[in-house]
């Protein structure tokens, strides 16, 4: 077994997680990316959005801790939070929602931001105890990619619902 220091295992996760998800959406189009192919859940759109969001939110935390600027990547909206929001608040059929190729933009743009905070982050921070928020920095990446691959699962199964799974996502290691 080659031994693996603690961003490079990061970085393959990363790598990973979001190709996994660019794949379960890239080849969509708008309305199939907007469509409700479950009466009553979310559609893939509110999906990638949540997972973009939630990973763009870790971003910048980890942004702050290297002092550099925090901008955010994709549009952050109240209704792609999901947990702890009233029924009323979720996003349903019929709102607007944005264009794949504009979550693309935003996703790229978002993980290049995250390889390069995690290039400068040195171990000491991403292990350091004292943040407020989350027990260390490597919990926010580990977190946010777990969450993320489960997230691709569900939309793959939206895929499949839809008759849109036939071109099914592979591994892929960094």
């Amino acid at each position: 077994i080659r031994a693996m220091d603690l961003r490079k295992a990061i970085a393959m996760s990363l790598d990973e997680c979001h190709i996994a998800l660019r794949e379960a959406y890239a080849d969509l189009t708008d309305e199939q990316f907007h469509a409700y192919p479950i009466a009553g859940r979310h559609n893939i759109a509110t999906v990638v959005m949540h997972v973009l969001q939630q990973h763009d939110e870790f971003c910048g935390t980890l942004h702050e801790h290297l002092c550099r600027p925090v901008t955010a990547f994709v549009t952050h909206e109240r209704r792609f939070r999901l947990w702890g929001l009233p029924v009323e608040e979720l996003p349903r059929a019929g709102q607007p929602f944005p264009a794949v190729a504009e979550v693309l933009a935003g996703h790229d743009a978002l993980h290049a931001a995250l390889v390069e905070g995690l290039g400068a982050a040195g171990e000491d921070l991403l292990v350091n105890t004292e943040f407020e928020r989350w027990p260390r920095l490597v919990d926010i990446y580990f977190r946010a990619l777990w969450h993320g691959q489960a997230h691709v699962r569900q939309i793959w199964l939206l895929r499949g619902v839809m008759g849109l799974a036939a071109k099914f996502a592979e591994q892929h290691y960094a």
